[in-house]
Order: C-alpha cells, then structure tokens, then sequence
C-alpha cells in the first residue's frame, strides 16, 4: 500500500434493498467447495516465494525475489514470476507497460461466454518497500498479490458468465501508477467494467478478532454490498468496517467512473511492520489470510457465474383475522427455480415453536403462492422463504442468509418476517357522494358514514381535487365527536390542485412547507393524531372552503383510511396464563415516550425487547432478576422511526408478544 497522503474517516450506511423486494448472492455449495481449494499450503508458499523467503524459478533460473521496489532490478524479477504463473495456470498473460517500459502490470484474461464484453477485475499490487535492498513486503502486499493468483488458479478450470481478469498492479507505492495506467487504458478503449475488487494488505491480524475495512463510495456500493453478502455466506466469521481513503488501486477506477472496492485488514489494527523489513512471513495471521483469500475468491466466482436471485414479497401484516393467511414470492434469477423435486418453501413457526414449512398452492411462472395457516388472537407467526435451482447449485432465503439445500432453507437466516393475530383492524372507506363541485365563497360539505366499533390508533386521509388555486382553498376534517383538524389553510399560493394527496402524521414534509400541485404524502398543517382513542363510528365530514373570487373547482373524491382496536376481541393468553402478563403499553401510538407494565407471579430473570416488523431486534427495554409483582417500564423512542413494531416478555414461563406503533 502506497505512504498516505490524504486520508479521511468518515461513517458509511450501506443499505440492503428493501427487504420486500431483495436482490442477493445466492448461496452455493459449490462455490463453498471449490474457494476452499485456497489452504494454508498453497498460500504460505506462494507468499514465501514473493516475499523472498525461498527461491524461485524464473526464466528457467533459480532466483530469490529480495525486493519488490520498484527500483530494484529484482521487482522486474517478481513480474515475470507472476507472468509464468499465469502461463502454467493455462492463461495468455500480457504485460502492459508504462513510465516507459519500467512499470509492469502483468494481466492474466478468461473471456466470459455469455457476456464477454463485461467484465470483473480481481487485483492487487506486487511491488513494495522500503527501498533498501531487501524489502520482503509479505503483507503489503504479496498477501494481495497471492489472493489474485490462487483466484487464477482454481478458477482457471472453469467457464463463466462474464469476463475475469486477474491483475498485479506494479509502481503503486509511488502514486497508483500502474492501475491509473491500466483504468485510463480501458476507458479509452470503452471496457465495460461491472466491478473491481482490489485486496491491498489482507494478512495482518494482531488481536485475532477477523476484522476487515472496506474503502468503497456511492458508484461502488452496489458491487460493495454483494462482497460483503458472499464473506457472510462463505466466510461468516469476519466482521467488518468502513474507512474512506483514495491511497490504493481501486480509487485509479474511481476516477474514470467505474465501481471500485478496497478489501484490507482492519485499519485499526494496522501491521506494525509496514514498509519495513520486518514485513515478512513470521509476522502473518495465516488463518485469517487465508479466509480472506477463500472469501475474495468465492465472491468473483458468484459475480462471474451471475448467481444473483431477486426475490419480491410484500410482507403479511397484523390483524384480527384466524383465518389462513396467503404469502406471495416472486423469484427473477438467471438460473431456473426448481419447481419439480424441491418447490420453494415457505418456514414458520409461532412462539417459541421449532419451524414447519408449507409448499405454494399455485405456482404461476416465477409467482408462488403460500397459505400460512390460522392461528388464535395472540399468535406471533413469525416466516422466511427458500428457493433452489433446478441443478441444485444455488439457495436462496428471504430474509437472506439462510442455507440447505434439497431440500432448501433448512438452516434458517437470522432474521425473518413477522406478524401478529391481535385485534387491530383496518378501515378503507371512500366518499359515494363525489364529485362536488367548488364554488367561491362557499363550503363543499361530505359525508362518509362508518359502523365499525372501536377505538383509533391511527388515521389518514387522502383527497383528490381540481382547483386552477389552492391558495384559496381550506380543508377541514370533522370526526363523529365534533372534533375538528385543520388539514390545509389556503397553502400552495397560485398552484392549482390536491392530486391524490395522502394527509399522514408520519410523511416527511408538511403541507405548509410544500408547494402545489399537491401529490404524493404530506403531514396535516395540524395533527390528525388528535383523533387517536376516539371511535370510529359514526359520521365523518370533509369541508372544503373556497375563500376566494373567479375560481372554482372540484372535490373529486377523499377516503378515510384507519387504524383502530377492536373491543370485541380480546388476548386471552394473558389472563389464563398463572405466571403473570403483559400489558398494552400507554400511550399507543407513541410519539416519544411510552409505559409497558407487567406483572410477575413469581420471581424471574426478564427480558422485555423491542422488535421491528421484521423480527428484527431493535433494543432491549428491560432486562435482569424482577421480583413477584407489577412493574412499570417507561421508555424513550424518540429516536426510532414511525412505523409498527412488537415488544415481547420473557422469562423462565412467558412468552407474550404485543404490537406498538410509532408515529411522527
């Protein structure tokens, strides 16, 4: 790795897709297999012989690589091994130079047979330092150099997808020479680079904790993302972190345009022995480096073989029904789905329960439908799916991670999907009266009358109106009690319309602050939260007032969409349950602060969780030995954002699950 001369921390988010719609890496048993073909053996002697620790044969010449910098004669010595490795390994290497003809980036190709013309780079830098006369470099960067060689050795058995090259960068240590040269030249000639995995330092491993730091940025998180998905599936022990620096050879791509990632031991804790004579093999983590190796290796041979699978599912939500509920996967994947010998599944389990499966009911080209059976007011359902090839080559879960094949998914990811059999309900109603018309100095009045019985919990609004100027306009929402919410006062100046607009405590911009036409989601100029624990029931009036001369318009239609309780169902589990119970927690939904109570019939070890929708562990509310009685729990939310989410009791003898919802 080259002296820094610029370097910056900063923090990076890397987002999965949404999880209803989330591409992957599949999982391969295959792949697994053949990446472990990289041992300890065939590392530790290619690196010894790149770092000057045993001779090599060169040119028919039996040599010691002393130094690899770049203006000791031995580094041209280290390209030509490079180059005759290739050429043992089957490849037609080429030497591309630069500064002349000192630098040497040494390249080996294997052209893809369905899209030759695109292409995943695998690389690292062989030359090093100090400028001394010995100068062994076994991590910085031999450790780079080696994974790219045994990349070329045991893939070069195989036909891919996509193009691979397989490149040792040279002059990197004073300015990424030979990789600008090299990113410059391909973009000149138009190569379509899909992503370039650069392994600068990857050997290094003084606490032993399996850490690494990736350097990516915006054009590269994509490409980013799919490194770290494959190291979790094949090499689960690393862990990871972020630091941004240009100092290697994957930011030569970044300035042509192309997605580039860095892979390297973890920056914090960097080789004591860099660019000194003392980087040499004694000082390797030969279990973590070869890991690495196996986890870079396993990554090209997924991206090459195009081993990506997409699998789309709009999660099942919470409700009062006990009937069946039906679950929809829709799988996109270059490799056929089996749908023959091991169909796609559909895991669930409640409670505490191990896991059962279902198969889909129908199967419609690459949409599979699942009937998750009913459950009693109270189950927690929680479910994953699982998909294989028709070659039994690939597994995919969703939630990802998960693993088994034929059949697929007996091993289950860490994550799942979740929904709860409570007694919330939902309301979809529309106006029967519009369209109405808008006329000056006037209200338009309507009515939407509703019988369902119960409390709120949340509600929105949406309306649709053709007006040449909102400015003028008022909109005004009356509940079945009187209570009264401004939605909108005469906002949008001289823009015209109200176009599908959805009123909604939770959007992220104000109608106040927004501008017309209005479309899309927005919060009320005041909250519609005031109706939280009101009834449903009865009349709900919309008033649109004209307050303004020359203009009129039409209320085209408005709906009410609610959130309410049923008092007509109940969660029985708790009051039979002799060991104690969880309460509804108070106020719900919560805007900042909530109270969960609880009682203990004996005493207990506690835990109380906050989970997502997703089955995700978001935070832990309480925890630790409680004594018999009531507890009071009080717990500040104000930094989770709006949405559902469940808090579950544990102790030796209860297990409850409730649902929340946060709003904003």
């Amino acid at each position: 790795m080259k002296k820094i001369y610029r370097i910056s921390l900063i923090s990076i988010m890397v987002f999965m897709l949404g999880v209803s719609g989330q591409a992957q890496i599949a999982y391969s048993p295959f792949v697994d297999s053949i990446s472990q073909l990289a041992t300890h053996n065939s590392v530790l002697l290619l690196t010894r012989q790149l770092a000057g620790d045993t001779t090599v044969t060169v040119g028919g010449d039996v040599i010691t690589i002393q130094s690899r910098h770049y203006l000791n004669p031995s580094n041209a010595k280290a390209a030509d091994f490079i180059f005759e490795k290739f050429e043992e390994l089957g490849y037609t290497p080429e030497i591309q130079t630069f500064n002349g003809v000192r630098g040497e980036n040494v390249i080996a190709t294997k052209i893809g047979t369905k899209y030759p013309e695109k292409e995943f780079i695998i690389c690292g830098h062989y030359d090093n330092m100090p400028s001394g006369s010995t100068a062994p470099g076994a991590d910085d960067n031999a450790s780079g150099t080696v994974a790219v060689l045994e990349a070329a050795r045991i893939l070069s058995s195989f036909d891919f997808d996509y193009t691979l090259r397989f490149a040792a960068w040279d002059e990197e240590e004073i300015g990424l020479e030979g990789s600008y040269a090299y990113a410059q030249t391909a973009y000149f000639q138009g190569h379509e680079i899909l992503g370039v995995l650069n392994l600068d330092m990857i050997a290094w491993d003084s606490d032993n904790d399996y850490t690494y730091t990736i350097a990516t940025n915006d054009l590269s998180q994509a490409f980013t993302n799919d490194y770290i998905a494959t190291t979790a599936l094949y090499q689960p022990q690393f862990e990871h972190n972020y630091y941004f620096t240009t100092a290697s050879d994957h930011a030569s791509f970044w300035d042509y345009g192309y997605p580039a990632m860095l892979a390297i031991e973890d920056w914090y804790d960097f080789n004591a022995y860099y660019h000194t004579t003392g980087d040499d093999i004694d000082i390797l983590n030969m279990d973590y480096y070869v890991a690495f190796v196996r986890a870079a290796i396993a990554n090209l041979a997924a991206q090459a073989w195009d081993q990506r699978v997409t699998l789309q599912h709009d999660p099942v939500v919470s409700g009062n029904s006990t009937e069946a509920r039906e679950a929809v996967l829709v799988v996109s994947s270059s490799s056929p789905v089996d749908t023959l010998n091991y169909l796609p599944r559909l895991y669930y389990k409640t409670n505490s329960l191990d896991f059962d499966f279902v198969l889909p009911y129908e199967v419609s080209g690459n949409t599979f439908r699942f009937s998750i059976p009913g459950f009693p007011i109270g189950t927690e359902v929680n479910y994953y799916f699982a998909i294989q090839d028709s070659l039994a080559r690939l597994v995919a879960t969703l939630p990802n991670g998960g693993r088994g094949i034929n059949p697929p998914g007996t091993q289950a990811p860490d994550s799942f999907f979740s929904y709860e059999v409570d007694h919330y309900v939902a309301v979809n109603e529309c106006s029967s009266g519009t369209p109405l018309p808008i006329n000056d100095f006037q209200n338009t009045l309507d009515e939407i009358s509703i019988t369902s019985g119960g409390d709120i919990v949340d509600l929105n609004l949406k309306i649709d109106i053709t007006h040449p100027r909102t400015g003028e306009l008022k909109l005004i929402i009356k509940g079945p009690d009187n209570t009264s919410v401004m939605l909108s006062d005469r906002n949008g100046g001289e823009g015209d319309n109200y176009t599908n607009t959805l009123f909604d405590d939770q959007a992220s911009q104000s109608v106040t602050e927004a501008g017309a036409p209005f479309t899309g989601s927005f919060r009320p100029q005041f909250p519609l939260s005031v109706f939280n624990g009101k009834p449903v029931a009865g009349n709900w009036q919309i008033r649109v007032n004209d307050s303004g001369a020359g203009n009129s318009g039409t209320l085209n239609n408005w709906c009410l969409h609610m959130l309410y309780i049923d008092p007509t169902i109940g969660i029985t589990e708790n009051s039979v349950n002799k060991e104690g119970y969880l309460d509804q927690n108070y106020p719900n939904p919560v805007t900042n602060a909530t109270t969960i109570t609880f009682r203990l019939n004996r005493p207990s070890s506690v835990k109380l969780t906050l989970f997502d929708i997703y089955g995700k562990a978001v935070c832990e509310l309480a925890s630790g030995h409680f004594e018999t009685g009531s507890h009071m729990i009080v717990s500040n939310l104000k930094q989770l954002s709006a949405g559902r989410y469940f808090y579950r009791l544990q102790t030796e003898n209860i297990n409850e699950t409730r649902s929340l919802v946060i709003i904003r």
